[in-house]
């Protein structure tokens, strides 16, 4: 696959694929191909390939591997570019001086230029014939490539046992010419509804296994390849991209341990014997790096002198009198703001007055990459502050051109946000000022060890796949630092370059037919919400209350899905602080040891007051599409229909159920569930089938009296089986599907049971999230019109097709009521000391009443009045606790 070339960081494909069939037999006659010719080769090689995929050998002498060459190679590049004068497929093998014949496709950007050139030049009958026949093609070869011929992970198998090398031709091929076509439809104006889809990311053949094995072997955590796939969408170019960042890979920790769920990194760098902190040994300057670790580094405080002047550290607080001076400014509302005197190498605390109004940059990092609060302190060494005032005076240069030195004033957490234990209120009020401080900054700098260790490179998209596989890229609080900033800077060994600048590159090198590489790279920028920060930023000019919108909420879920944070409690606080609404619901700190029920409790009961904020804002942004969400979900009456976690780590299926137009908008409504508009089927039963569901995995229905239109009904998650016909009886059922018609393979639905219907609206409860598939396999459709003909229980439903505008309330399973009071929840820690809870008002389950609908805005007055929760008679409650002083803290580690 040598079009796959890099040259501005000298890459090229690393893998040969031998020329292993005649790719002129069978011969056809005609220039321009059809449907047909593409669906019957195999046959006329002497294999039967069934719809379902089984493969049947009829006669001949070919071997699989050289068959599926033939058809799924020569004949894809034959039905696309046959029409072409010259057209002739040796232009696409290459023979080496052994004398060894390799497909090749040196000349595959040349051709996808003279197929945009015909089609521009050709009629528009002609035009859309070959375009709407080469995407029929080219759907049903990525059919087989990627339900077949790839893998989802390292421990599975592909189902067609042929050479991998040769399924990746297959994939990389299958890839390009997707991405082309969606070019060139664009280019001539082809935009028949229905017909063709232009976003290329969204059209992978799946994944190589080779390439897996080889970037695993080249030293990549498994977890980062893990939510790397998930973000391509299938797309394994991407990944044969990650070749040319072997830098990046080589100069990180070790991986071998990882898996595809947790990151085991084990960081290798020794000096003189001793394991040393990788991050303080980048942090120290080159020439008494092995000196200053000989011991430990000293950290001094006030009236000390450090053994290592250069590795000392410089506090914010030197007795109380600063860090009393510090939280005065943070009671004040105002933001601390830090200057360092490079010479003097001193510290100054300033705060934000009018003059500094937006004259003030930001540091951006990983608390794991060696900035964070170091012995519980404010404090940061000379090393880091001096790397700093370096950084300052780059960007400076960028921005201004100026190459004076400067004094810039600048703002980092591990300074401005308090960490001792008498400034608990302070801290808390100074997280939720963070909202107001990204936005009013000039710009922030991104610090990132995996980006600090590495070049830039050139061009577009090597730079946009290293920012995508940092560090950086996987913490929630990161997230709304990026989304907050104006501008963001990111800084390489060798560089520190501007977002705007790069996203300047992007235009040109996307323009390429033969390259889906730089949108593919560019994951990093979606992950950040790049396209709707600008509009995001005006919208805070103009509005200081703003509230957030449906969509940019959506953006925000996708953004947060493969991030993490040390301790999950702090989820709702980060979003709140970054969807601007009040912060003062998540302040109080667990009283639970992690991951016990008592502190997952604690953390749904966070993440429901999060939902009632916004249920709270007109119009509600809640997307609609959250209830096809994947992952555990709330056990509340009434918002069962929720993701307990946006942190879900886990692949968004096909729709993309937050990218739905047209969906409405939606309105919670308490201890009922959410309520929606989607199209659906309701189903009857004709049969007795509804009691043998919980035996089935699967069960399919006909939407129309003819028996044409079949829909398959599988569960979407484990365990693959329905819920028992006890939970269903006495009640309809219902399939709400995202848009109709179904027109992927497979698409993620909902199967519900109907608690009633009242004023237009089906109150449902979900059993299971499922895949709905139209049925298009002529044997399977003979079949089922067969059972249903001759009564079979199996194929005796029907389904009634119900319009986009049904509404339907959506909820989870009822959860059974709890007399208050009589609930106990127990942590491990400290005796397994027992929590109870009592309120005044409350739903039926022992939990707090947190909304009250349809007064949203009054239910936190009454809440505070009535709500209690002690773990000692002796122990004043989290409210009291909350109302004094605000006495408060976020957690025990510092700022996560």
């Amino acid at each position: 696959m040598e079009h796959l070339r890099d040259d501005y960081n000298d890459f090229t494909f690393p893998y040969k694929v031998h020329l292993l069939c005649d790719p002129s037999a069978p011969l056809l006659d005609r220039q321009e191909r059809n449907l047909n010719d593409f669906v019957q080769l195999p046959q006329l090689l002497g294999w039967k390939i069934h719809e379902n995929g089984d493969r049947e050998f009829e006669n001949g002498s070919l071997l699989i591997d050289e068959v599926m060459q033939r058809w799924l190679y020569f004949e894809v590049l034959a039905q696309v570019f046959g029409h072409l004068p010259g057209y002739q497929w040796d232009h696409f093998v290459i023979i080496d001086t052994s004398g060894q014949s390799y497909i090749n496709t040196l000349q595959l950007p040349d051709y996808l230029e003279r197929w945009l050139d015909s089609e521009k030049k050709s009629p528009t009958t002609e035009r859309n014939r070959r375009l709407i026949r080469i995407q029929q093609v080219l759907d049903r070869a990525r059919v087989y490539v990627s339900q077949h011929c790839t893998v989802p992970n390292l421990d599975s198998n592909a189902r067609w046992e042929i050479s991998d090398l040769l399924a990746l031709s297959f994939m990389v091929l299958g890839e390009t010419l997707t991405r082309a076509l969606n070019l060139i439809r664009r280019k001539v104006g082809f935009s028949i509804n229905g017909w063709c889809s232009h976003d290329s990311r969204n059209q992978g053949w799946g994944y190589s296994k080779i390439i897996l094995q080889k970037l695993r072997a080249d030293g990549w955590c498994a977890k980062a390849l893990h939510m790397l796939q998930a973000l391509l969408r299938g797309n394994t170019i991407g990944l044969v991209y990650l070749f040319t960042l072997r830098e990046s890979s080589s100069k990180g920790g070790d991986h071998a341990k990882c898996t595809a769920s947790e990151c085991r990194e084990k960081e290798f760098k020794r000096i003189l014997g001793r394991p040393v902190d990788p991050v303080q040994y980048h942090h120290c300057s080159a020439e008494i790096k092995d000196f200053c670790f000989e011991e430990p580094t000293q950290y001094v405080g006030p009236g000390q002198t450090p053994k290592y002047p250069i590795c000392t550290t410089v506090e914010n607080f030197k007795g109380d009198i600063e860090g009393r001076a510090l939280a005065a400014i943070i009671d004040k509302g105002k933001i601390p703001l830090f200057r360092f005197q490079k010479t003097r190498r001193s510290l100054e605390l300033v705060e934000m007055s009018q003059s500094f109004d937006k004259s003030y940059a930001i540091f951006s990092h990983v608390w794991a990459d060696g900035f964070a609060n170091l012995n519980n302190k404010n404090e940061m060494s000379l090393c880091v502050l001096n790397m700093f005032s370096k950084i300052l005076e780059q960007v400076a240069i960028q921005r201004a051109g100026t190459s004076s030195p400067v004094q810039e004033l600048f703002w980092i957490d591990t300074l401005a946000i308090p960490v001792q234990g008498e400034f608990t209120a302070q801290r808390f009020k100074a997280i939720s000022q963070m909202h107001n401080i990204y936005t009013h900054a000039k710009y922030t700098i991104v610090l990132d060890l995996s980006l600090m260790r590495v070049t830039m490179g050139s061009g577009y998209s090597n730079p946009a796949m290293k920012i995508t596989m940092s560090k950086w890229m996987t913490r929630l609080w990161t997230l709304q630092e990026a989304v907050l900033s104006k501008n963001l800077f990111f800084y390489f060994q060798d560089h520190i370059y501007s977002m705007n600048n790069l996203e300047d590159m992007f235009a040109k090198e996307d323009s390429e037919l033969h390259s889906c590489i730089p949108s593919l790279s560019r994951i990093y920028h979606d992950g950040i919400l790049g396209q709707m920060r600008p509009k995001i930023h005006e919208e805070f000019r103009k509005d200081e209350g703003w509230k957030p919108r449906s969509d940019f909420l959506a953006a925000v879920w996708k953004a947060t899905q493969w991030r993490s944070t040390s301790h999950l409690i702090h989820e709702t606080l980060s979003l709140a602080t970054m969807l601007n609404v009040n912060t003062e619901l998540f302040a109080p700190p667990s009283i639970w040891p992690e991951k016990t029920e008592g502190y997952q409790q604690d953390c749904d009961e966070r993440m429901i007051s999060l939902l009632s904020l916004f249920a709270a804002i007109s119009p509600c942004p809640i997307p609609p599409g959250m209830i096809f969400l994947p992952g555990p979900r709330l056990l509340k009456n009434g918002y069962g229909w929720a993701p307990r976690t946006w942190l879900s780590s886990r692949e968004i299926d096909s729709p993309d159920p937050l990218s739905l137009p047209d969906a409405g908008n939606t309105r919670l409504t308490a201890s009922e569930g959410l309520e929606v508009q989607f199209p659906g089927f309701l189903l009857h039963d004709l049969g007795d089938s509804r009691n043998e569901l919980d035996m089935r995995e699967n069960f399919f229905f006909s939407a129309d009296s003819r028996l044409l239109d079949w829909y398959r009904v599988e569960p979407a998650e484990d365990p693959k089986r329905f819920p028992g016909a006890e939970r269903l009886l006495g009640r309809d059922l219902a399939i709400i599907v995202s848009r109709l018609p179904v027109v992927d393979l497979r698409e993620i639905a909902l199967f519900v049971a109907i608690k009633r219907t009242w004023g237009g609206i089906h109150y449902v409860e979900i059993p299971n999230r499922v895949w709905i598939s139209r049925e298009e396999r002529q044997e399977m459709l003979q079949e089922w019109s067969d059972k249903h003909r001759k009564g079979d229980p199996d194929a005796m439903s029907a389904g009634e097709r119900l319009s986009p505008s049904e509404k339907w309330c959506v909820d989870g399973p009822t959860q059974p009521a709890v007399v208050p009071g009589e609930e106990k929840r127990k942590g491990d820690a400290q005796g397994k000391k027992e929590a109870q809870f009592s309120e005044t008002n409350d739903l039926g389950n022992g939990r707090p009443n947190r909304v009250e609908a349809p007064e949203p805005n009054n239910w936190l007055v009454r809440k505070a009045k009535t709500l209690t929760w002690s773990t000692k008679p002796s122990t004043t409650s989290r409210w009291q606790r909350y109302k004094a002083n605000k006495n408060v803290a976020v957690g025990d580690g510092g700022y996560p």
